[in-house]
């Protein structure tokens, strides 16, 4: 390797035409390339982190929306070793008329809670009137399940994949301890990476052409440390216009939720907007959206109700300033 010398060994005269030892002055061009290659690493493992953390949030939030199907955590072990607890079940819908021994649907038990299960149906019964009679068992359970259930949709749910352990990643990540992180470790560090921008020397940002209403809304030094991180302006175009897509029915959910008392489904909209705003930098639909969350968490859902209007009037003002910014990427 050239500029590195072998040490000779104890006791044996070094050859005339040994290399001479490097210089300090002389090593120092390597330094900036490892410090280019542990960058370039970092990076790639972020982009690697971010491709996870979209490809996750598109199949569990968006995919049921577009695509129309349904996922679901199995809680119990009633269906091993096929189905474990912590894996999600993806289903969709089929004709009920085609209905047939050896399916798993997911459906709901017309006993007790009415709760929803995925198990195999062992017997179909068909009746003058139209209406399908199934009688499922878990595969795990010794014996068939002891209701039968009467099928009156035209299409039932049919379980048609399985994701290993994705539900058990999902109650950690909305386990107290990241949610304490998410609450107030991550608006901390954003804080740091503020003041760490208005430090730094300026530097051209496409979204330097904004309003000032927009750049209220919105802290572009974000989106600029973003779309270094994805390494093409297309990409994180895509993902804004995605989001920006995707924050009227999230919002409009998030009323009905919270209208409804739906506790657990306002507070995961609440979150996901909390999380999504802060990511991009709108910091302002981002504290308000936390409060509401905060809320939600101490299981006050008048306060909850009272904190939603600051998140409405945020939102058309966020809309606009990711919409132009995303105007001016190439």
């Amino acid at each position: 390797m050239s500029g590195t010398t072998l040490a000779p060994a104890i006791g044996t005269p070094l050859p005339s035409r040994c290399v001479p030892p490097v210089t300090s002055a002389q090593a120092s061009p390597s330094l900036p390339l490892v410090t280019q290659l542990l960058r370039r690493v970092v990076r790639g493992l972020g982009n690697l982190l971010l491709l996870v953390v979209v490809l996750a949030f598109t199949g569990l939030a968006v995919g049921p929306h577009v695509l129309g199907y349904r996922t679901m955590t199995m809680l119990t072990g009633s269906m091993a070793p096929g189905i474990n607890p912590g894996d999600v079940t993806v289903a969709v819908q089929e004709p009920t008329a085609a209905l047939a021994v050896g399916q798993v649907i997911s459906y709901q038990i017309p006993v007790d809670d009415h709760r929803v299960v995925s198990h195999r149906v062992v017997k179909v019964t068909r009746s003058a009137s139209g209406a399908v009679v199934v009688q499922t068992k878990g595969d795990h359970n010794p014996s068939a399940d002891p209701w039968t259930a009467v099928i009156t949709d035209p299409q039932v749910w049919t379980v048609r994949a399985v994701v290993p352990r994705l539900g058990d990643v999902i109650r950690t990540l909305r386990g107290p301890w990241l949610h304490i992180a998410f609450l107030y470790v991550g608006p901390a560090l954003l804080t740091v990476l503020l003041l760490s921008e208005i430090w730094r020397s300026p530097k051209a940002r496409p979204g330097d052409a904004a309003t000032g209403q927009t750049a209220r809304v919105l802290d572009t030094a974000v989106l600029s440390d973003l779309a270094d991180d994805l390494g093409d302006p297309s990409r994180l175009r895509t993902f804004l216009d995605l989001w920006t897509s995707m924050l009227t029915g999230r919002v409009s959910t998030l009323r009905d939720a919270l209208a409804k008392d739906d506790q657990a489904t306002a507070l995961d909209r609440a979150m996901s907007l909390r999380s999504s705003s802060a990511m991009i930098g709108l910091t302002s639909l981002a504290a308000v959206a936390a409060v509401l969350e905060q809320h939600l968490q101490d299981g006050d859902l008048d306060a909850a109700r009272a904190a939603f209007p600051p998140v409405q009037t945020a939102v058309a003002p966020a809309r606009q300033a990711v919409t132009a910014y995303a105007a001016g990427l190439v």
